[in-house]
């Protein structure tokens, strides 16, 4: 049988891990300013030019880490140890975030 070179779940897991570092320490790639259509590489804002997007460079950071995981780790260590609680991820990343952002739901 030939070995997988993906790991979908590990993808997950630790995607959802790495957004919730990422945006805990608000640390996104880049910042996009839609105003100007720019970008800017890290968390460093450039004045004057409108509101950024951080979302998109979080997004970045996950992806990057998370597929960097799933092409060295085999899928079979998750599944076998998560195999039934691979929910608990997203909801906990949700979680997360609805936590550091609860100022805004005051």
């Amino acid at each position: 049988m030939k070995k997988p070179w993906f790991a979908p779940a590990t993808f997950m897991i630790v995607f959802c891990c790495a957004y919730a570092v990422a945006f805990a320490a608000n640390l996104p790639l880049f910042l996009y300013y839609p105003l100007h259509d720019d970008f800017s590489w890290g968390p460093r804002v450039v004045g004057g030019i409108g509101p950024a997007i951080a979302w998109y460079g979080l997004l970045a950071d996950a992806f990057i880490v998370a597929l960097a995981a799933a092409l060295v780790f085999p899928d079979r260590a998750a599944q076998s140890v998560f195999r039934n609680y691979l929910w608990v991820f997203p909801c906990g990343t949700m979680l997360v975030c609805i936590f550091l952002l609860r100022q805004l739901f005051k």
